[in-house]
């Protein structure tokens, strides 16, 4: 028996306390930073005014930044400028959509809860932002074309394919931000399936849609049409094929500003990337039999 063991719970629970305030007032001293700095770091990394950005993030005060969830959210509207524009995704489910359909009653693009995070919750509050009205994937936009970029979103089967703020953002020559989360989180990589879907000898959603109760913006209710990603697809996922052959190509810009890491890719550079793949029959997909079968998976079922 260890001496960790024998330890009671609650002292235990004591002490990792003290550990992580300790690492806090360590962040805070020597690894912390402010707006300006941050900016000087998003300006490094290559996002410019006028820009269209997807921003996938955490918040909280491990990661050194001297301000509140406004005043961060306020660095990266600056960031894009007042000609950009501000994406983030406000899935409303922390497992996937199929089990998250499954329990649903209504969608409420107004009061429905954003489970991405503070930063993303914090900007659905906003009230110059606005949120697509999708069940399974909703996007959140501030700028000068978020309403373009929300616009029919309801009226697509596929909730990242052709016609959702993803495609769009392809259109727009987007960029995608990561703040203190790994590249995993790159919800545009459900674009990326959809446009490889059809040589898979998989089905990437399930055979038949949802039909979901929705209530809109002017608190009217109405039903949207949707395809989720199937079981099959979930298993056979294998996104570190893509990251590692983004990284290899070196498509991925990274630093670090205080306690904090940064990460960019272009949009336009991830789907050719892709399509290169597609020509040389390189898959992020398990194609074995053995998946079939329903092995064992690196998937945790969880959508992004």
């Amino acid at each position: 028996m260890s001496v960790l063991s024998r330890i009671p719970r609650a002292y235990k629970v004591g002490l990792q306390a003290k550990v992580l305030q300790a690492r806090q007032r360590f962040v805070q001293a020597f690894m912390s930073y402010d707006s300006k700095q941050l900016l000087e770091r998003l300006r490094s990394l290559g996002v410019r005014s006028g820009d269209s950005v997807m921003l996938h993030s955490a918040f909280g005060p491990q990661y050194g930044f001297r301000g509140t969830i406004e005043e961060l959210t306020g660095v990266f509207v600056e960031a894009v400028g007042p000609q950009g524009n501000l994406l983030m995704v406000s899935l409303p489910y922390r497992t996937s959509s199929l089990q998250y359909l499954s329990k649903l009653k209504t969608f409420d693009v107004r009061k429905t809860p954003s489970m991405m995070g503070l930063v993303s919750e914090y900007f659905r509050h906003r009230p110059d932002v606005l949120r697509s009205l999708h069940p399974t994937h909703p996007v959140l936009v501030h700028g000068v074309r978020a309403e373009w970029f929300v616009a029919g979103h309801e009226d697509c089967e596929y909730p990242c394919g052709p016609g959702t703020p993803f495609e769009r953002l392809e259109q727009v020559d987007g960029k995608a931000v990561f703040y203190n989360v790994p590249f995993a989180t790159f919800t545009f990589f459900h674009y990326l399936e959809h446009r490889v879907s059809a040589e898979m000898p998989f089905p990437l959603y399930t055979d038949e849609p949802f039909i979901v109760p929705v209530i809109n913006g002017e608190g009217e209710s109405a039903t949207v049409t949707t395809y989720v990603f199937s079981q099959e697809a979930i298993r056979r996922r294998r996104f570190h094929v893509l990251e590692s052959e983004l990284r290899r190509r070196r498509l991925i810009k990274e630093c670090r500003v205080g306690n904090s890491r940064l990460a960019l890719i272009r949009i336009r550079d991830a789907v050719e990337c892709v399509s290169d793949m597609h020509s040389k029959s390189q898959y992020f997909y398990d194609l074995s039999d053995s998946s079939r079968q329903g092995h064992k998976s690196e998937s945790s079922g969880r959508e992004t």
